[in-house]
């Protein structure tokens, strides 16, 4: 994710300027180099303690793409070090980081980017708003897909050591899949059942999940990572449309108005993630996938591995007023 990161901020963002890597491993910090800076070109700010880095560079923002277990401190660090912290997905893997996280970024002044594709594509903005403007009606059932054979492609990294990554599909691609129910409909789920399975691994890989959202409306969600056909999207349904639309943004949008397909009109392109994040570092813009995001994934996270170890309903803390 580091290099997928890196290309994009120099290909595509030309006022951003990489000033410093830090990466335990430097292997990982020679890999980047020769992946990301075109060339041959090389960068002497490398760091094995990112620690040592904040204290040493003056940085205005970082981007966080270390094991999931590991962001929280590193962001903490990161703020108080003066920087904008962009976070890959899932913020945190704890409500209380999360809540700790936010207060910090608003006492210091700093920006928090969630990297969520979704909220920056053109598609979830126009289903978002198809919503909001009460254009599907009241919302009845939200359905989320997402089947790949993750397993293979993670197995004996340390997205498969619940120590480091929290979690296994659920927190990876589950994660976009959550975060876009919430987004694109507005709601917040209340309570969640879930059955979770890790099929002989170390972290869970197929998970099944239903829900309960303030307004009433019903929810399910179902991740595999063992599936030899990959398959993935949200569906919306309300009482007068619906709508359908990649849990990552992107690809094809479906918008139902009553019985009949609505060709939705050109919608104007939005800001990349990187690109947002130096805008909102600048003043120029606010991010759409804020520090909050992350907040109510790690609320509805925790309370669905608490149903799948409890075999019981978990009731998912709402939102507190000051947020």
């Amino acid at each position: 994710m580091g290099r997928y990161h890196g290309r994009l901020f120099t290909q595509n963002v030309p006022e951003a300027e990489i000033c410093a890597l830090a990466d335990s491993d430097p292997d990982n910090l020679a890999s980047f180099i020769a992946n990301v800076f075109p060339d041959d070109k090389q960068l002497e700010a490398t760091f094995t303690d990112y620690r040592q880095m904040l204290e040493t560079v003056p940085l205005d923002g970082v981007v966080i793409v270390s094991p999931h277990a590991h962001h929280f401190q590193q962001a903490m660090d990161a703020m108080s070090a003066g920087c904008h912290v962009l976070l890959e997905k899932p913020m945190v893997i704890k409500t209380e980081d999360a809540q700790t996280l936010i207060r910090h970024a608003r006492n210091l002044g700093r920006v928090i980017s969630v990297a969520f594709q979704g909220p920056f594509s053109r598609e979830f903005q126009y289903i978002r708003n198809v919503v909001a403007t009460g254009q599907l009606g009241e919302i009845s059932l939200v359905t989320g897909i997402c089947t790949q054979n993750w397993i293979e492609n993670v197995r004996g990294t340390w997205r498969t050591q619940p120590a480091l990554s929290g979690g296994g599909n659920l927190y990876d691609s589950g994660a976009h899949m959550f975060n876009g129910m919430l987004y694109l409909t507005g709601l917040a789920a209340t309570e969640v059942f879930a059955f979770i399975e890790n099929k002989g691994e170390h972290v869970d890989v197929i998970s099944s999940v239903s829900m309960r959202f303030n307004s009433g409306a019903l929810g399910t969600a179902a991740v595999t990572g063992d599936a030899s056909v990959m398959e993935e999207g949200i569906y919306i349904q309300g009482t007068r449309g619906a709508a359908k639309v990649s849990i990552y943004g992107g690809g094809k949008l479906e918008h139902w108005q009553g019985k009949e397909l609505v060709k939705y009109p050109v919608v104007p392109s939005t800001s990349s993630v990187q690109q947002n994040f130096v805008d909102c570092i600048r003043g120029r813009a606010t991010t759409p996938s804020p520090g909050l995001l992350g907040l109510r994934l790690a609320r509805l996270m925790d309370a669905t591995y608490e149903s799948g170890r409890t075999g019981k309903v978990v009731q998912v803390v709402a939102d507190a007023a000051e947020e």
